[in-house]
């Protein structure tokens, strides 16, 4: 009778235990998502300007929030983007271009921190969402 219960007990717990993990893979797999989700849900509409930039030269920069960690770019029709930093002296340098396929999420540029000036610069007219 002993041993009955004892191996009851061990069963149980290991019942409740890979319940316990299982539960813990679950919840990390979709906290990934959710974070992509709050970038891209904060995305807005852009057109580019009569110079190809977004946002409208030459006044226009934008600031690179908390809501992403990139600068993310979904053009209607597939087109090339690069990405603008504006320094402390004034100037400003730009990243390589990069292609990004219509309807598509690209990275306009990695790693970007808060508070970042930057503009987007494109090879033609470009509109869809940009999300940083």
């Amino acid at each position: 009778m002993r041993i009955r219960s004892h191996t009851i007990r061990v069963l149980t717990a290991a019942v409740l235990m890979a319940g316990g993990l299982a539960a813990a893979t679950t919840a990390s797999a979709t906290a990934a998502p959710a974070t992509a989700q709050s970038c891209y849900g904060s995305a807005k509409s852009y057109a580019t300007d009569s110079y190809n930039q977004w946002p409208a030269f030459p006044s226009g920069w934008a600031y690179a929030t908390s809501n992403c960690a990139d600068i993310n770019v979904k053009p209607s029709s597939g087109t090339n983007v690069r990405t603008c930093f504006a320094t402390s002296s004034g100037s400003y340098y730009c990243n390589a271009y990069r292609w990004i396929a219509g309807g598509t999420w690209g990275l306009a540029a990695t790693d970007v921190k808060d508070g970042t000036k930057f503009h987007l610069q494109f090879d033609r007219y470009s509109s869809g969402l940009v999300a940083y």
